[in-house]
């Protein structure tokens, strides 16, 4: 790898060299007449005929550049990939938006090194509206750099699912860059508007076939039908991205199209498109973008009846109608839907380990998921401000750490300290966003991520402001309409997160209001004739070097995605070998990646599960490996659930065996796993019952306390803390409160199961245990409630599957 990198290093800067002797030569004016050396002017005829072809070197560049970021448009919101393909459903766009992104930089970098002064001046003409966007990307910048991970940071703690990453804003910034100096006139606005209607229609057709016939176009994802998706894989994210692209259609119909003076087929098609874009947009029933839509096109509307309709009854004919065919359209009949889905509440994001004890699920945040019926994003929005109020240590909660105010926690960060905020939870569910464009910006890149997008909002407004006075109505309606679009698009992110494909159309309006805004500064600037000329070529060299780099990192990335998702292929035709050699070649090109080493472990966990039944003994051997893979893994990501949940898990079982040697180790970790997720019931109940289990009896009986104070403080249930107190209890002969912990045991389980023995559920168990353990303590000395608890415990055991808890005597 590292000498991939010095060839590419090498090779970038021998490239920058010979285009700066050219660049250096066509700024020099010389008159070769005026010379008396004729080898000079040879040279000089020569280079004209260079100068020639350097000029259609610059003119390609350019048109390399528009055709980059048009296929970033085009493509990014329609690439998806089923889970078996590339690992991510939205990896495609990912994928798509950095490699685009990369090509698009160098040519960058090409058009500094040819025309500095050129792209010098246009960065200059609106140099608020630069200043702006590249101050938000520095706060990505610096937040990464002192992050709680600075590698998920820089580059997303999962690839396919790394929104938040300093890489995508940096993609977001290049694409920006990239269609603002490109800009000549306005076709080239033109062009961008198309593409967008493009792209925009093609997913709102496909999210109708999702609709009408569900058996022929699946959809991959786990929602239910009734919600459609598209190709965004959830319908919030498609809602988003409609919501935006639907308003940039209609501002290119009325401004640029002039629709309300076309007449027939002219007129009719640009209604139909509009139609299926509306029909697909109330088919996501996605609240948030749907309402935020309403007051877009809204303040469009009434825009254009006052500025720029002349027909009043023909623009309310384009306002109307669309609406009422659109309606028509979702009535009609649908073929019958086959599909088989996941629960509707539950949207997997990455790998759930539904198999192993305390697993973790990620949910999308759609729905009312607390034990205290507050929804999921008031809890968001409620743990954020005590974040904020408090910004704490991860694992040391009751310490705060101050400078995480000014640079946050790091993009990318939030699911890590979501738990120490969110509501006693008896689920462990995890949110990885504050749902709230300035709070989760806040609390993952701090003053200085907020501030950045206050000073984009103020800027904006600033640089729009003298457009909004101007006597030209068109410039008017246009600048009020794009400025609409980001004002519903901030409502949308009050109660939404943003995902690749509605970034980069929220991108492009920002671009679209710093095109238009753009002035001519009287004095250009000429590089060459500042001190700066030598700092061309290095900086070439730096940004050139900086893309390779990362379209090497971006090509490992695809790797792993590949054998990612052939690993889940084979995984679900049973093909295990397959699977494990998938995800290893997985793992070596992305080592950074949580959802392969818990695929990963869950294989080799189950592996060992098996041969645990057949040989205790040689399936021992297979502990050390899990465990130092997961300590590697650790290392590189100390804040994962998923790896604390699994290293613990595999100490635990290796204490077991050994406890000499492996007790305290299995203990802390389930003290660092608890304050890891210090607000959830589960971890609090299992830390209590292995430190009992280990003979600290006093230690689990305080912590048995704690997990009843929290499931009293939230109106839950904990038959489990009341049966490890009562059990530390007894060892410790305290045989009255004993009873009175394992009676409240057995009424708490009594409710939460409604002993009901046709269902599962874990507190079967404790109905078990607390029965047994009251009948063990009255067999001394009342032998009718001994006998009346012991065949309890045997009734309720056989009735539940839960047999092997009884005492061989019972049995």
């Amino acid at each position: 790898m590292l000498v991939t990198n010095i060839f590419v290093l090498s090779g970038s800067i021998l490239i920058v060299e010979i285009l700066t002797i050219l660049a250096f030569f066509k700024s020099i004016s010389v008159d070769a007449r005026s010379k008396k050396t004729r080898g000079l002017t040879n040279f000089i005829e020569l280079f004209n005929i260079m100068n020639m072809n350097f000029k259609n070197l610059i003119n390609i560049n350019n048109k390399i550049i528009e055709i980059v970021y048009i296929f970033a448009i085009l493509l990014i919101p329609i690439a998806f990939s089923p889970e078996e393909l590339f690992g991510f459903y939205q990896f495609p766009k990912e994928f798509l938006l950095h490699s685009l992104s990369n090509i698009l930089l160098i040519s960058l970098s090409l058009k500094f090194l040819l025309e500095p002064n050129n792209l010098l001046n246009k960065l200059n003409s609106n140099r608020l509206a630069i200043a702006a966007i590249l101050l938000i990307l520095f706060s990505y910048f610096l937040s990464s750099i002192f992050s709680i991970n600075q590698t998920a940071s820089f580059f997303g703690r999962e690839y396919g699912m790394s929104t938040n990453s300093f890489q995508t804003y940096l993609a977001l910034t290049v694409i920006f860059i990239g269609m603002f100096v490109r800009y000549e006139n306005i076709n080239n606005l033109a062009r961008i508007f198309i593409s967008i209607i493009i792209s925009t229609s093609l997913i709102s057709i496909i999210g109708l076939l999702q609709f009408f016939a569900p058996n022929i176009f699946e959809t991959f994802t786990f929602y239910h039908q009734d919600r459609i998706v598209s190709t965004l894989g959830n319908p919030i994210y498609f809602g988003s991205v409609l919501m935006i692209g639907i308003q940039l259609t209609l501002i290119y119909f009325l401004n640029f199209y002039r629709l309300e003076e076309k007449k027939g087929k002219e007129f009719i098609w640009p209604i139909i498109v509009l139609s299926i874009q509306y029909a697909a947009l109330l088919l996501t029933l996605s609240r948030g973008p749907q309402i935020s839509f309403i007051i877009g096109i809204t303040i469009i509307f009434i825009s254009y009846f006052m500025l720029c309709s002349k027909n009043i009854k023909k623009s309310l004919l384009v306002l109307v109608l669309p609406i009422f065919i659109s309606i028509s359209i979702i009535s009609l009949p649908t073929f019958d839907d086959d599909n088989e889905f996941f629960d509707q509440l539950v949207e997997r994001s990455g790998s759930l380990s539904k198999d192993l004890e305390l697993s973790i699920e990620i949910q999308s945040g759609t729905e009312i998921i607390s034990p205290n019926s507050f929804n999921y994003r008031g809890e968001n929005w409620i743990g954020a401000f005590k974040l904020i109020r408090s910004w704490p240590n991860i694992l040391d909660n009751s310490n705060s750490d101050l400078k995480r105010f000014f640079i946050g926690y790091g993009p990318d960060m939030y699911v890590y300290v979501y738990p120490i905020t969110v509501p006693v939870q008896e689920r462990i569910v995890i949110s990885a966003n504050a749902h709230n464009i300035f709070l989760n910006n806040f609390i993952e890149n701090g003053l200085l991520g907020f501030s950045s997008i206050i000073f984009l909002i103020i800027v904006y407004l600033k640089i729009s402001k003298s457009y909004l006075f101007k006597n030209n109505n068109d410039d008017k309606f246009y600048i009020i309409s794009l400025l609409a679009i980001l004002f519903s698009r901030l409502v949308e992110q009050q109660v939404g997160l943003a995902v690749i494909s509605d970034l980069l159309f929220a991108y492009i309006v920002l671009t679209l209001i710093a095109i238009k805004t753009a002035k001519i500064n009287e004095k250009n600037i000429n590089i060459f004739k500042s001190n700066l000329k030598l700092f061309v070529p290095i900086f070439a060299v730096a940004l050139i070097s900086f893309s390779l780099f990362f379209i090497s990192d971006n090509y490992n990335k695809f790797l792993s995605s590949v054998n990612l998702g052939r690993g889940l292929a084979n995984l679900k035709e049973g093909e295990i070998e397959g699977a494990i050699k998938s995800l290893e070649n997985a793992s070596k090109y992305n080592d950074m990646s949580e959802v392969i080493e818990t695929e990963l472990f869950k294989l080799t966990y189950k592996i060992y599960q098996v041969e645990n039944k057949r040989d205790s003994q040689a399936s021992a051997a297979l502990l050390p490996l899990m465990y130092e893979r997961l300590y590697s893994f650790e290392e590189r990501s100390p804040y994962s659930f998923n790896t604390q949940l699994f290293i613990t898990t595999i100490t635990w079982e290796m204490a077991k065996r050994n406890p000499e040697i492996f007790r305290e180790e299995a203990i802390s970790r389930y003290i660092r796993l608890r304050n890891l997720m210090p607000q959830y019931l589960g971890p609090q109940e299992v830390l209590a019952n292995v430190l009992v289990a280990v003979g600290e009896l006093e230690l689990g009986k305080e912590e048995a306390k704690v997990g009843i104070k929290m499931s009293d403080y939230a109106g839950l249930n904990s038959p489990q803390s009341w049966w490890v107190k009562g059990e530390a209890e007894r060892y410790l002969n305290e045989n009255n409160n004993a009873i009175e912990s394992f009676g409240n045991s057995i009424k708490e389980a009594e409710i939460t199961t409604n002993l009901d023995y046709d269902i599962e559920h874990r507190d079967f168990a404790f109905l078990v245990l607390s029965n047994q353990s009251l009948g063990l303590i009255y067999e001394n000395n009342d032998n009718q409630k001994a006998l009346y608890h012991i065949q309890e415990a045997i009734k309720i055991a056989y009735n539940t599957g839960n047999v092997l808890l009884l005492d061989p005597r019972f049995r």
